[in-house]
């Protein structure tokens, strides 16, 4: 029973690494030339708006989960014309979000 136990925890744990592996979210090349900032970075550059982004993919997705939640806030900003992000909040967890600032800088 034990060695039957360890062999189905090893499958569900392979197969949940496949599924989240496959949900993966890809950014645009806009949304992956946006730069992230601090604010020594964005001197003389021009806020653009907020961003934020979320994802279901928490607990033993949590790494995709946060990579997702941050795609979208990065495809918001590549929207609207961005070049910078500052995240200004990052929470993990079973619901990863994000919040940043978006700026377009020369």
């Amino acid at each position: 029973m034990n060695k039957q136990l360890r062999r189905g925890f090893s499958c569900l744990a392979s197969t949940l690494l496949l599924i989240s592996a496959g949900c993966a979210t890809t950014l645009s090349p806009a949304a992956a030339s946006i730069q992230p900032a601090d604010q020594s970075t964005i001197v003389g550059c021009t806020f653009v708006g907020d961003v934020s982004g979320s994802s279901g993919w928490g607990n033993l997705a949590a790494s995709q989960g946060m990579q997702n939640a941050k795609n979208e806030g990065l495809e918001q900003a590549a929207a609207m014309g961005a070049t910078h992000v500052i995240w200004v909040n990052i929470a993990g967890g079973y619901s990863p979000y994000v919040n940043g600032k978006a700026y377009k800088c020369k």
